[in-house]
């Protein structure tokens, strides 16, 4: 029940959608709240729904968001923005 980030959310975020998800696992690592996504807590149905009808009531908000989470994907998550972080690890551990 404990999913790093999830690799269909970093694809959404990827092509330019704007995610919507819960503080769950490593979620919290891909999505600052308000700026390339937003985040309820686990089982608040209540908040999400009110965080959807607010993105749909403010499309400009929705697509800088969404641009935001691809910008975050391309510099957190891709292969060399992860090499870069394993070879830091590694010449720190190396001191």
């Amino acid at each position: 029940n404990q999913e790093g980030v999830p690799n269909s959310m970093l694809e959404a975020m990827a092509t330019g959608l704007a995610v919507f998800a819960t503080r769950h696992g490593g979620i919290p690592e891909a999505i600052e709240h308000g700026r390339s996504g937003i985040l309820v807590a686990e089982g608040d149905g209540e908040a999400l729904g009110t965080a959807l009808l607010e993105a749909a009531a403010n499309p400009e908000q929705l697509t800088a968001m969404a641009r935001n989470g691809a910008e975050t994907v391309r510099r957190e998550f891709e292969q060399t923005a992860q090499t870069r972080k394993l070879e830091d690890y590694y010449f720190e551990a190396m001191g």
